[in-house]
């Protein structure tokens, strides 16, 4: 059993590999450059097909590229890496042409008349990669975040990957779990000896000690997807209380209208910005009141469900108003997570008092608006407390760790000496969950969802 473990690989079809792929690795359309790139066991061939001859490993080259008829299609700079020394451990042709849309049509058109050679699928340059263990599944899912990251914050997450944030202690909890499994297994084979008193309290103290190690790492506040997902944040509050002006200063432009008549914001107005290196969506809505129009009334419904799906309520209601904590009332229970009170129009005076953790300002004053965006900052920006990127950037990883856990914690129920193999199963099933995190174990069903989403050049 260990050995199976720590050697099963998710299967790769023969068809990924035998044939050579090509496409372009930078985005469609007239640019100064435009590369192409072409993977497999004929990429060097490649250039054969264009009348010119392949550069040496790991060497750039300048070649004047002609199509069948001997006419000139661009003089090129030409890259060869041969396997495994590539990003995709295969063989590797790099065409670094003009981005000229005719160049880039006729250099695809000739790479497609060459036989064993077709166009690539989106992200299947990763995906062998991954099968020629260049990256584990964690580290296909960082390049992923890494080239859709918007913030510091989310490209630092997703270096983090990269480099094995994840796959450092999950490589080493499988890798203790199918020792200890193997050790419960040897109890089967010789059922008649019981498991010395020192040796079962060594596996219950290692077994509760991986428990704790894989429960601190899941208390990080869902920091992680937090950063890669991004938060959205609804602006809720009664009519004319200052939510669109609250949008306008804290964007920094005028992204809605705002007008002294009430009801001018019929319909959600998102605007995304970066807060702490989490990219945050506002979504500004209808004023909350009785007795609207038809319109309008559709407009507060969108509110109070944005206000329902959002991550953070940011609550503004216009202080001078007598009946502010009627709405505030109301409006709190709209609030699916976290939210912030912001009372309005400190000029104009404050009917009752400031409730516990609220603002009381005006949005108008420019001082009053930095203090709500470092407000709004601390609230929706979750850090470790050393600073560092969380380590679970995915609901996936957490709901693998915490099958693990659960399963390890059904293993302790068990008497090692009278059902040693029940314990060692959830052992094995502890071992499985964590293994689908890094892609040890069978995760084709996940692959395709995750290497669609790239680019075809990726």
């Amino acid at each position: 059993m260990p050995d199976r473990l720590l050697n099963e690989r998710p299967a790769m079809t023969g068809a990924t590999f035998n044939d050579t792929i090509f496409a372009l690795a930078t985005p469609p359309g007239r640019s100064a450059i435009a590369i192409v790139r072409i993977s497999g066991k004929k990429a060097a061939y490649a250039a054969d097909a264009f009348d010119v001859r392949c550069p040496k490993m790991g060497r750039f080259a300048v070649r004047r590229l002609k199509n069948a008829d001997g006419q000139p299609i661009d003089e090129v700079l030409l890259l060869y890496m041969q396997a495994p020394r590539s990003p995709t451990g295969e063989d590797v042709l790099e065409i670094h042409c003009h981005g000229s849309q005719a160049v880039q049509t006729m250099i695809l058109d000739r790479l497609a008349q060459i036989a064993g050679f077709r166009p690539a699928l989106p992200g299947e340059f990763t995906r062998r990669a991954f099968g020629n263990d260049k990256f584990d599944l964690s580290g296909v899912e960082g390049l992923a975040d890494l080239i859709d990251a918007e913030t510091p914050a989310q490209l630092h997450q997703a270096w983090a990957q990269l480099d094995g944030a994840l796959r450092k202690p999950v490589t080493a909890w499988r890798e203790t779990l199918i020792s200890l499994a193997g050790q419960l297994e040897a109890l089967i084979d010789f059922a008649d000896e019981d498991l010395p008193a020192s040796v079962e309290a060594a596996l219950r103290t290692s077994t509760a000690t991986l428990i704790s190690e894989i429960a601190a790492i899941m208390a990080d506040n869902k920091a992680g997807e937090v950063i890669r997902d991004g938060v959205k944040v609804a602006l809720l509050g009664s009519v004319n209380a200052g939510k669109s002006t609250a949008l306008n200063a804290i964007s920094g432009r005028d992204a809605v209208i705002t007008s002294a008549e009430a009801g001018t914001t019929r319909d959600i107005v998102a605007v995304k910005m970066d807060l702490g290196g989490v990219p945050v969506t506002f979504m500004d809505t209808a004023g909350l009141r009785d007795g609207a129009g038809a319109i309008e009334a559709e407009g507060i419904r969108r509110a109070r469900q944005a206000g329902r799906d959002a991550d953070f309520g940011l609550i503004i209601l216009d202080g001078s108003d007598p009946k502010w904590p009627d709405h505030l009332a109301e409006i709190s229970d709209l609030t699916g997570g976290q939210h912030l009170i912001v009372l309005n129009k400190c000029d104009l005076g404050l009917v009752g008092s400031v409730p516990e953790g609220a603002l009381h300002l005006s949005l108008r004053d420019h001082k009053d608006v930095e203090v709500l965006i470092a407000a709004i900052t601390k609230a929706i920006a979750p850090l470790n407390q050393d600073g560092q990127s969380a380590i679970i950037t995915r609901a996936r990883h957490r709901d693998a760790l915490m099958g693990a856990m659960q399963s390890l914690e059904r293993g302790l129920t068990h008497d090692f000496n009278v059902n040693p193999e029940l314990a060692a199963e959830d052992f094995r099933m502890a071992a499985t969950a964590l293994g689908r995190i890094t892609g040890k174990i069978d995760v084709e069903d996940l692959l395709g969802s995750i290497f669609s989403s790239f680019c075809i050049g990726k």
